[in-house]
């Protein structure tokens, strides 16, 4: 449906004046033709943003066939940052990659990383109203824009600019770059043996592209455009299994490819040439604990913060400075009976302060840390009544309980639709509440369908200080047929945990029994200082196996399955001594 623009009379009133400050913006133009480059207002315009549509906030022009756009809401999906400097008349803009962009008001030339570029139609602004040569903006920082005059469909898309692997001892990793945030769906075909991943409303730099790799258990990758955006093809040598996992924050995507029933070896960290240019939050989530609850505030350094109490209504109030908020405005409805709404919005541009407002049904004591790149804030723990979290020989158990994927990483995709992110969150949420009603304490990695890099996930599960970490997840092969419940550990210490989890998990679900095996996934590597493990719940490859990991009942049962293991674990001599 078409975001069709109606102008009321004031409206029209003010359409008019900025077309005609456009015209006087631009001037006299020696190459137009007679007859032409009169400003007209763009009737009925529907802007499709990373397969996101876009609403409008006001009217948009054409001058000299430049489409002239309102930039609020344009940038988001795309992963850029968009400041507008009301005195200064700027918009500041700065890309996922660190390019930075300056346009002024009026000014012919733009400021593109640290150069003056000549702009086609300056940036306009009458009184709230600013309006960007939107195609110019985009495709100057990487990204792909196409515009239709006749349907009024603008399309601006992340552009996927590079393919590369490299072998590992499990098999091969592909690297997937693009200019902005990326959206895998994967789905695996057999005769012949093939895994296809959908990049939705990205296009390729290159099309119709045929890389020979000849590597492990790769023969070939094929790019193509397909009609909801990029298709990449691994052609492979068998029957593989297979990781999607995304990073830089989604702006990059590592496939892990083994042969046979082989675990696929884990993502590395970010590369080491990613720095971000900016002290930002990527999001906020909030945790049940036993007691109290936590919100977590995720960012790419410490941050500098301030806080205060208010009354009527009672709530917390944090101001992070020199903070820019991505997501620009985000709201939590909580309702657990000690917080009724978490809101975090970009309160201040100049200078840059993020704000986030903590509702209290109550009064209630809170702590905040902010010694990491983690921002926490407990809430309530220090009034928590009833039994209090079971002890082990080193203090309380805390089990970190990490649902795998989450936000623009969906994992894995079954043969029906059913992804990965959706399917273990369901499952973490219902171990968090078994392991509750136990009156053991946990910290949740991610409660929502967000994304958090995997090098922030050991550290959120530290911070709050996890003696125990279960990562869940859905397994997945190009085989249809292949079957069972099977755990990962990376140090031995973690062997018991793992083998419990999957002897228990299996009886539960009534699943084949695949084993306990050690693999370097990322996020075991990481907490290698407590008991960790990875558990592959089931095989969302299976159309049996997936349509079980998409049932309530059968979710309890996974999650009950977990507990029995975590217990079983937690009563043995060795839980001991970690």
């Amino acid at each position: 449906m078409a975001d069709i623009v109606q102008a009321s009379p004031p409206a029209r009133r003010l359409t008019a004046a900025l077309i005609g400050f456009v015209l006087m913006m631009v001037g006299p133009q020696p190459q137009r033709a007679a007859g032409q480059g009169a400003a007209t207002q763009v009737r009925s315009l529907q802007i499709v943003a990373n397969g996101e549509t876009i609403h409008l906030t006001g009217s948009a022009v054409v001058q000299n066939n430049i489409l002239m756009v309102p930039y609020q809401r344009l940038f988001s999906p795309l992963g850029v940052r968009a400041t507008w400097d009301g005195r200064g008349r700027t918009l500041k803009l700065e890309g996922p990659a660190g390019d930075a962009m300056e346009l002024r008001a009026g000014d012919p030339y733009a400021t593109v990383n640290g150069e003056s570029r000549p702009v086609p139609i300056p940036l306009v602004a009458v009184l709230d109203r600013v309006l960007i040569p939107v195609q110019w903006v985009f495709e100057t920082l990487g990204d792909a824009t196409a515009y239709d005059p006749g349907s009024g469909l603008l399309l601006i898309s992340p552009q996927i600019t590079g393919i590369s692997w490299r072998g590992t001892d499990a098999g091969l990793e592909v690297t997937i770059d693009g200019t902005g945030p990326l959206h895998p769906t994967t789905f695996a075909q057999r005769a012949p043996e093939r895994l296809v991943i959908d990049f939705s409303g990205a296009v390729p730099k290159s099309v119709d592209q045929v890389v020979d790799v000849h590597e492990g258990p790769l023969a070939t990758i094929r790019v193509g455009r397909s009609p909801s955006g990029t298709r990449i093809v691994f052609d492979l040598a068998g029957p593989s299994r297979f990781r999607v996992t995304s990073q830089i924050p989604g702006r990059r995507v590592l496939v892990s490819l083994a042969a046979g029933t082989a675990p696929p070896g884990g993502p590395p960290a970010h590369a080491s040439g990613y720095q971000p240019s900016a002290q930002k939050i990527s999001d906020i989530i909030y945790q049940h604990l036993a007691g109290g609850g936590r919100l977590v505030v995720l960012a790419n350094r410490p941050l500098q913060v301030m806080q205060r109490t208010l009354p009527h209504p009672d709530r917390i109030v944090i101001d992070v400075s020199d903070a820019v908020f991505l997501p620009v405005k985000k709201s939590l409805d909580i309702n657990d009976g000690l917080v009724i709404q978490v809101r975090a919005a970009q309160f201040h541009s100049n200078p840059n302060v993020v704000r986030i407002v903590v509702e209290l049904a109550r009064p209630a004591p809170f702590d905040v840390h902010a010694e990491t790149a983690q921002l926490l804030v407990d809430l309530g723990t220090a009034t928590a009544g009833g039994l209090g979290p079971i002890a082990g020989a080193h203090g309380p158990v805390v089990v970190a309980v990490d649902a795998g994927h989450g936000g623009s990483d969906p994992g894995a995709t079954g043969p029906s639709g059913v992804k990965e992110k959706d399917v273990v969150l369901a499952i973490a949420q219902t171990l968090r509440r078994l392991l509750v009603q136990q009156h053991i304490d946990v910290t949740m990695i991610r409660d929502a369908d967000v994304f958090v890099p995997l090098e922030d996930r050991a550290q959120i599960a530290s911070r709050g200080g996890a003696t125990v970490f279960v990562s869940i997840h859905a397994n997945a092969s190009t085989d249809p047929n292949a079957n069972g419940t099977q755990t990962f550990f990376a140090t031995p210490m973690s062997q018991p945990l793992a083998l419990a989890v999957m002897e228990e998990t299996s009886k539960e679900v009534g699943l084949a029994v695949r084993g306990a095996a050690e693999a370097d996934f990322k996020v075991l590597v990481d907490s290698d200082q407590i008991p960790a493990i990875l558990v592959e719940t089931a095989f969302i490859s299976n159309p049996r196996e997936e349509q079980m990991l998409r049932d309530p009942s059968l979710q309890q049962a996974f999650a009950q399955g977990i507990l029995k293991g975590i217990q079983r674990y937690l009563a043995a001599p060795q839980a001991a001594t970690p």
